[in-house]
């Protein structure tokens, strides 16, 4: 009539486990709901019928009641009230869910995790129109359904049910079948279930207490086993059901095939992995560290496939491309990666480490990729908590949807993020003495005491200088506050560098911190929130001769786009990449010559080609055209042989105007 609890606890285990993702064998977790208080309410009386299952789920924190102090079991349940019940009297993990994709259901919504743990167990479905429809409300037939998936019942076919409304044309018989077979419902009345009534709030707390009930056996007793052993060593090949170790073979969950597979065997071959093992399978994974490198031309992929690591993840190889996966520990990228690693759709809730720890001894790392003085790590529709940044030299690139909720930087890096991007917070500790922001940022902290040069292209809502260090601040987007913390601090600001409100400590003039204030005052605009007396007037010039005077004339956004442009092509080391770079803004042109037209020399050009035109004042879609337009000059040169011909890169200033430059390649 219904199957071993044990069995059907692991199997809902398993299921969840699956859903989420997680890289360990499932075991089976018994959770009990906190208990609440109150169990008794002004219209349950122990007289009421359904007394006895709304008691003892109240004292399990599965339901409660109203404010008023009554239950309401005559009310009919929604279809999301009823999934929490559900989810919370198996015992079902609610955080850690696979999103269902319904369209009416959100993150934010009240009941999404229970919903969809209820999804991801197989238990409920939406509509086809890709809706669940949470307020709407739910049949007795249903929730037939999910009593018998929910609680694991063996399912029995149609055979002596007394009620006249259900016949085996129907979907649902077998689960009213099922559900009278083992004395959970005795119908609305003696012959008839009421298949398509809306089941009422009373009603779902007898159907749970009676399916507990039903499928409450004696735990087995369960035999000692040996605790798992923990093991590191170097994996060496994968096969279909099996990873071989430098130390030993071990049978693979099927939990873990999708990662350690053979698409993913490049990228993994001479990680050093710690791991579990019992009775020759792998129950466990703590850690992995990749060591394998791959070239600019072809990258290793390892592809979590939306899969849950619940340990530690290092890259110490270079040209990885790591995407679809939650990593519940720390994600490092190690000293190893030189040239390029690639996160995409990852989601990491321990921290992001950027650093210079060197790969572990064990065996050499399996790397064919040459070396490149600088690393650039792009992370693209990611979700990360606190950024950790102690390697110099790294470029940090965040695209796409990107996320990140802290960055620590205690080495000199430059960070770039598209338009729609904006980093809430950002600390420069001891360590770094030359920081590039081309990114929008919250809160700009400085903490070190070492000379420090901050420059780039982003706005900053507010930069705070604790220490009495010597800061120049020279970026060309805008900073809203400007707080300096300490009187004996020593700040410069750059020429194009605008802020809208500095504040001093108190009885501390402007001139007495700002070291080139005479020359940068009329980038102040208030000190202390008041006009800045010092900032000069600006007039207009007069209509006809007159001696003018005073008149200060704001560079125009072309102006200023096509100074940061200059800037960085000039920044371009010519005899790195291979190609001469002149740039006419008068004419709107640039000419290139290539004199080296190897593929990864082309690569390399071509990224600073593309990223001297972006940033400064231009709009998001222009971003993504210009991008376009570059990888497509990047991408032909193979096929054609060489780099030649010219294309037209157009540019969409923030303030609508739009230019078009001519890059002409030269061979």
């Amino acid at each position: 009539m219904k199957k071993n609890t044990y069995q059907k606890l692991f199997r809902a285990t398993l299921a969840t486990t699956v859903a989420t993702g997680a890289f360990v064998a499932a075991v089976p977790t018994f959770t009990q709901a906190e208990v609440t208080k109150g169990t008794s309410f002004s219209d349950v009386k122990d007289t009421h019928q359904f007394y006895e299952a709304i008691k003892s789920l109240t004292s399990k924190g599965v339901i409660s009641g109203y404010e008023d102090g009554t239950y309401k079991p005559g009310q009919q349940i929604s279809r999301a009230h009823a999934a929490k019940i559900m989810a919370l009297a198996l015992g079902l993990d609610t955080k850690n869910v696979v999103d269902p994709g319904f369209k009416d259901v959100k993150k934010d919504h009240p009941y999404y995790g229970h919903i969809a743990a209820l999804v991801n167990a197989g238990i409920i479905k939406g509509y086809e129109d890709k809706t669940f429809k949470p307020t709407g409300n739910l049949t007795r037939a249903h929730v037939a359904q999910m009593l018998v998936l929910g609680y694991d019942l063996e399912e029995n076919k149609l055979s002596n049910l007394p009620f006249k409304d259900v016949n085996n044309k129907q979907w649902f018989a077998n689960y009213i079948q099922t559900l009278f077979s083992n004395k959970i419902t005795s119908g609305t009345t003696a012959t008839t279930f009421s298949p398509n009534a809306f089941v009422t709030r009373g009603q779902v707390a007898s159907f749970i207490f009676k399916s507990e009930a039903a499928t409450k056996v004696e735990t087995p007793e369960v035999p000692e086993v040996p605790e798992a052993q923990q093991k590191e060593s170097t994996l060496v090949n994968i096969t279909a059901d099996k990873v071989e170790f430098a130390e030993g073979t071990y049978t693979l969950p099927a939990i873990l095939k999708d990662v350690f597979s053979d698409s993913n065997l490049e990228a993994l071959k001479g990680a050093v992995v710690k791991y579990s093992v019992k009775d020759g399978t792998i129950v466990g994974i703590s850690s992995i560290e990749i060591k394998a490198s791959g070239t600019a031309e072809k990258h290793l992929t390892l592809d979590g496939k939306g899969l849950t690591f619940p340990g530690n993840l290092t890259i110490n190889g270079d040209y990885v491309h790591l995407k679809n996966l939650t990593i519940k520990g720390d994600l490092e990228i190690g000293k190893e990666v030189k040239s390029s690693v690639t996160v995409e759709k990852v989601t990491i809730e321990g921290k992001t480490i950027v650093s210079d720890k060197a790969a572990s001894t064990a065996k050499a790392s399996y790397s064919i990729a040459a070396e490149t003085p600088a690393a650039d790590i792009i992370f693209i529709d990611s979700t990360m908590a606190s950024v950790v940044v102690t390697k110099d030299g790294v470029l940090i690139e965040y695209k796409g949807t990107t996320k990140v909720s802290e960055l620590i930087i205690s080495a000199n890096v430059t960070i770039k993020a598209d338009a729609g991007i904006t980093i809430p917070k950002v600390t420069i500790n001891a360590g770094a003495t030359a920081v590039t922001i081309d990114a929008n940022v919250g809160n700009l902290t400085v903490n070190s005491t070492d000379k420090l040069t901050i420059a780039g292209t982003g706005n900053i809502a507010e930069v705070t200088i604790e220490s009495a260090n010597e800061v120049k601040l020279d970026t060309t987007g805008k900073v809203d506050k400007l707080e300096i913390k300490s009187k004996d601090a020593k700040i410069s600001l750059g020429d194009k560098t605008k802020v809208a409100n500095l504040v001093l400590p108190e009885g501390v003039a402007a001139k007495d911190l700002i070291q080139d204030y005479d020359k940068v005052k009329g980038n102040i605009e208030q000190i202390g929130g008041t006009t800045n007396p010092d900032a000069p007037v600006v007039t207009p010039s007069p209509g006809n001769g007159g001696g003018g005077g005073g008149t200060v004339t704001p560079p125009s956004a072309e102006a200023v786009f096509e100074s940061a442009v200059q800037a960085k092509l000039d920044a371009i080391d010519s005899s790195a990449v291979g190609a001469t770079v002149q740039f006419s803004p008068s004419s709107n042109t640039v000419d290139v010559t290539i004199t080296d037209q190897d593929k990864s020399t082309v690569d390399l050009f071509g990224k600073g080609l593309a990223g001297a035109f972006l940033g400064v004042g231009v709009t998001e879609t222009s971003l993504s055209a210009i991008k376009a337009q570059a990888l497509d000059v990047v991408n032909g040169a193979p096929k054609l042989g060489n780099l030649s011909g010219s294309i037209d890169i157009n540019v969409t200033l923030i303030g609508g105007q739009t230019l078009t430059y001519k890059i002409n390649f030269i061979k």
